[in-house]
């Protein structure tokens, strides 16, 4: 009977079978079953320790007067980490279980996320790691099964250590929330949100592998650090008295709107690094994400994102503000869209040649045909796919800016601030993409380094030379984040110099790419030819 199910099972993922098989060795389940129990006693035993303590029989009267203590699990009055003990007539403390055993639930409810996203993280970048080491990751790319069927099997099966030690402390855990009083929503909830977390952070590791990165403890590192973050934010999303607004729906007026948003934001951020995970597997060559993907998920990062800066009036006194943090946290989507879009040097000089070979002469290589290549092409450049990944972002926010009826907030200064921020953006696409047509094997390196310079330096440097926004505005409305100047009474005639000075910028970079795309065609054909009349 159980031959029969584990044949069942092997058949449904025989990845899943091969990763537990490796994984769950007998010496290895000995220690995760005896690690786990060992710390879930270290836990009782430490809120045990911190449990009021029986009173001494023999203090007479005046001393018990005089005697006082505090515990935070005591039932007299006090504050609520200090509250007055109360005993009985033997001398013992009434402790109040509920409260210690709620404790309790809250400690194994942040040690279990903990154990699931640092160990799983590093066990996944550690496996895929080794499996191009050895070289078996290219022959389980060719094995009958799915790429969706592989990935699902590394995800349930490698780390299979760190679910069975968590699976091990559900009873105590389970336990406690029932002397608590907990309701089963509540740890239901948690269940959920956690199954959820370790999807989006799963999935990212397995992308962060599939693109070279083998150090496991660097992903283990980054996940604890946002985790800490992470669990800060929740509890601080919960309390009653901060309002997190999302289109003026308040998401933390309960435990179900917070949960349910919480859910519908890493569910759908989890589908996107899925399909980057998938297109990666499948051919390490191509690009992170299609450009037709990219488009799609461009419009539902800016429609999540906008919903933040609708708030009550009361709270919305300077939306120019908002508009600033909006041109940050998509500073940081597009330099995602730089690395997921920006073909390899291969892959352009490919593109290259077919051009090459469609068109008669040197004239047409730019021709109307060449508009649907560049929107939805994989091996074409990613300017235009950048572009309209722009035109969408201001599509969505444009609205918005012209609502404004702040006395200290612009519509013009915002709509202004939106296209400078586009055409410097394009600017930093057209770089990345130029390095990225290098011969040099860091290329990648190159380009991230350089984009991250033109964003960053120029501020950095005005600020060490003291060339303030009042003296010479023009130079601070060249790099990106820098807009804040409208704030400080910049001229529409100093912006519009700007506005000139990022598409003569653009242009010679975009020229510069042309004559490269080009020339590489010219030069991959005249090898062809030759290759072929040899």
């Amino acid at each position: 009977m159980a031959l029969n199910w584990l044949h069942k099972f092997s058949d449904w993922n025989p990845q899943v079978f091969r990763e537990l098989k490796g994984r769950l060795k007998r010496h290895h389940v000995l220690l995760t079953v005896l690690g786990s129990l060992i710390t879930q006693l270290f836990v009782l035993l430490f809120f045990w320790s911190v449990l009021p303590v029986a009173r001494s029989s023999n203090l007479n009267t005046y001393t018990d007067d005089l005697y006082v203590d505090h515990n935070a699990y005591c039932t007299g009055e006090g504050s609520y980490r200090s509250l007055k003990c109360l005993y009985d007539s033997l001398g013992n403390p009434l402790v109040n279980w509920q409260r210690w055993w709620f404790d309790v639930f809250q400690a194994i409810s942040w040690v279990l996320p903990f154990v699931l996203l640092i160990a799983g993280v590093y066990l996944l970048i550690g496996d895929l790691g080794k499996e191009e080491r050895r070289g078996t990751l290219n022959f389980i790319r060719l094995s009958p099964q799915t790429s969706q069927k592989i990935l699902l099997g590394k995800l349930l099966g490698v780390p299979a250590v760190p679910y069975l030690a968590v699976l091990l402390a559900l009873p105590l855990h389970g336990l406690a929330a029932i002397a608590a009083g907990m309701p089963i929503s509540d740890v239901l909830s948690f269940y959920l949100l956690t199954t959820a977390v370790c999807a989006f952070c799963y999935t990212a590791a397995l992308l962060y592998a599939l693109m070279g990165g083998v150090q496991g403890w660097t992903g283990a590192v980054v996940v604890w650090m946002s985790y800490t973050l992470f669990y800060q934010l929740w509890h601080s999303w919960s309390d009653s008295s901060l309002r997190l607004q999302w289109f003026y729906f308040l998401i933390n007026g309960s435990r179900t709107t917070a949960l349910t948003f919480a859910l519908l934001t890493l569910g759908t951020g989890t589908y996107g690094l899925w399909q980057a995970v998938n297109r990666r597997f499948r051919n390490p060559d191509l690009t992170l994400l299609s450009k037709r993907q990219s488009y799609g998920m461009t419009l539902c990062f800016e429609v999540w994102l906008i919903g933040f800066v609708f708030r009550d009036l009361q709270t919305y006194e300077h939306p120019f503000y908002d508009l600033i943090g909006l041109g940050f946290f998509n500073l940081l989507w597009y330099m995602v869209l730089f690395a997921a879009l920006t073909p390899q040097r291969q892959m352009l000089i490919d593109w290259a040649r077919y051009r090459r070979e469609r068109v008669t002469s040197a004239k047409q290589f730019w021709s109307r045909s060449i508009v649907k290549d560049l929107l939805w092409s994989e091996k074409s450049p990613a300017l235009v796919a950048i572009t309209l990944n722009l035109l969408i972002t201001a599509i969505v926010v444009t609205p918005w800016v012209l609502s404004w009826s702040r006395p200290n907030s612009s519509p013009r200064e915002g709509l202004v601030t939106i296209i400078l921020g586009s055409t410097f953006t394009l600017i930093c696409a057209a770089i990345a993409q130029l390095m990225m047509f290098m011969k040099s094997p860091k290329r990648a390196v190159w380009a991230a380094g350089t984009v991250a310079a033109v964003g960053i330096l120029p501020p950095v440097m005005f600020a060490i030379l003291g060339v303030s926004y009042s003296k010479v505005p023009l130079t601070w409305l060249f790099p990106f984040g820098a807009f804040a100047t409208f704030q400080q009474g910049v001229s529409m005639t100093t912006a519009f110099t700007a506005f000139l000075g990022h598409l003569g910028i653009l242009s010679l970079l975009s020229l510069r790419l042309t004559r490269q795309l080009k020339r590489a065609g010219e030069s991959e054909m005249k090898a062809l030819l030759a290759a072929s009349r040899g």
